[in-house]
Formats: structure tokens, C-alpha cells, sequence
């Protein structure tokens, strides 16, 4: 086993316990036959085992990756992949399943709109105002990592009162639609882009994603309206 498979399961393993723990002990066992009870710690705990175990088989060559960004993403992208099929092989219906994982991960994903915020509040700039200053001069957007270039790709598209950028290429949205799972990218990455924009303050505005088999993910991003 490679060294940063073994640094990513050790990292990545005591995480996605807590989390699954977190968002599932207590969940209805079904969206709709609520006699069926609520899960367990133990079962959870096994659902957790199993999808390790599901990642053992799926886990992907990410060697012509160029960035360390993109490589660990289409990890989590597979280990997202182990999870849904441990929850199915359980009895959980697809759709629930889905829900159940974006669950999972919204209690890791979170922390990303934790830096965010203390990012802005400690920094003076207006992020919607002088966004232009980042804009590359051959027009592309440079995403942050782990969504950094090349291993993923963004033009920068000029938006009235906003910032657009389209990206072009996403490792994580490959990895899915080969593994002919595009509604669970859709259903847990691509929808967490959402209250993620909500707790640095921003209204995402996006009506394409690869993952849903779109040439583009049009991502628009304005201020949020106080109330």
C-alpha cells in the first residue's frame, strides 16, 4: 500500500466515524416505514466498517491526478461511493441512502464554510468587490484548494453585482459519472455547495453541474441579502 493511502485512511477514518455517528445515530431506519425503529450506534458502526471495506475495492488509481487537492478528493469521492453501497446492501432505499450521506458529509463539509467565515471577517476586502484582482490573465478563476488548479479547471465569467466562473474540469464529478453514480454527486457534493455559500454569506446561483452530465458547473455567487 502507498504511502499516501496510508496517510489518507488514517486521517480520513477517525473523521468519518464521528461524522456518521453524528448524522445517523437516531435517523429513521426508513423515510417511510417509521416502525422499522431508528439506527443504533452499532449499526452505524458497521455500516461505517463496511463502507471501509467497500473503499478496500473501489479505490482508485488517482496517480495521474496532478494536484494533491484532486487526488484526495476522488478518494473521499469513492469512499462517498463505499458509503451509499453499504447503506443499499443494508436494505436502505437509494434515495434515502443519498440523503443519509450528504448528512454525513454536511458534518465534515461544514468546517470549510468555518474557515471561510473566519476568513472574512478577519480579512478587510470586500470579496464580491475586488474579486477582479483574482483573475488570472489568460481568464481563468483560481479556485482555492483542495479545488485548486490544474486538478480542477475554471474560467472566470463577468457577473453584474457577483462573481461567475464556470469550471471545465472536476476530478470528483468524473470519478462519479464513471462509477455511473451521478445522483449521488449531485445529491450530496454538488447540493452542499449550497449552505456552504449561506454561512460565508453568499447566495450560490447555479443551474448546470458535470456531475448531472453538463458541459460546465456555472457557479454565481452574490452577497446575501440581510434580513
Amino acid at each position: 500500500m502507498n504511502t499516501s493511502l496510508v496517510i489518507f485512511k488514517w486521517t480520513v477514518k477517525p473523521i468519518t466515524k464521528w461524522a456518521a455517528t453524528r448524522a445517523l445515530v437516531g435517523r429513521n431506519r426508513s423515510r417511510c416505514e417509521l416502525e422499522n425503529g431508528r439506527f443504533t450506534r452499532s449499526e452505524v458502526i458497521r455500516f461505517w466498517n463496511q463502507a471501509w471495506r467497500t473503499f478496500g475495492d473501489l479505490t482508485p488509481d488517482v496517480s495521474k491526478e496532478p494536484t494533491l487537492g484532486s487526488r484526495l478528493n476522488v478518494r473521499l469521492a469513492a469512499l462517498t461511493l463505499a458509503f451509499q453501497r453499504s447503506l443499499v446492501d443494508a436494505g436502505i432505499e437509494q434515495g434515502y441512502a443519498i440523503e443519509l450521506i450528504g448528512d454525513i458529509c454536511w458534518e465534515i463539509y461544514q468546517y470549510w464554510g468555518r474557515i471561510g467565515r473566519s476568513f472574512f471577517r478577519l480579512s478587510s476586502h470586500d470579496p464580491i468587490k475586488d474579486h477582479v484582482k483574482r483573475v488570472g490573465k489568460d481568464g481563468s478563476w483560481p479556485i482555492s484548494f483542495p479545488f485548486n488548479p490544474p486538478g480542477y479547471r475554471a474560467w472566470y465569467v463577468p457577473t453584474k453585482n457577483g462573481i461567475g466562473f464556470n469550471v471545465i474540469r472536476c476530478p470528483v464529478a468524473e470519478y462519479f459519472r464513471t462509477n455511473g453514480a451521478a445522483d449521488l454527486a449531485v445529491g450530496t457534493w454538488c447540493m452542499l455547495d449550497y449552505p456552504l455559500a449561506e454561512m460565508v454569506n453568499l447566495n450560490l446561483v447555479r443551474t448546470q453541474t458535470l456531475a448531472a452530465g453538463d458541459d460546465q458547473c456555472n457557479f454565481r455567487w452574490f452577497a446575501a441579502t440581510k434580513t
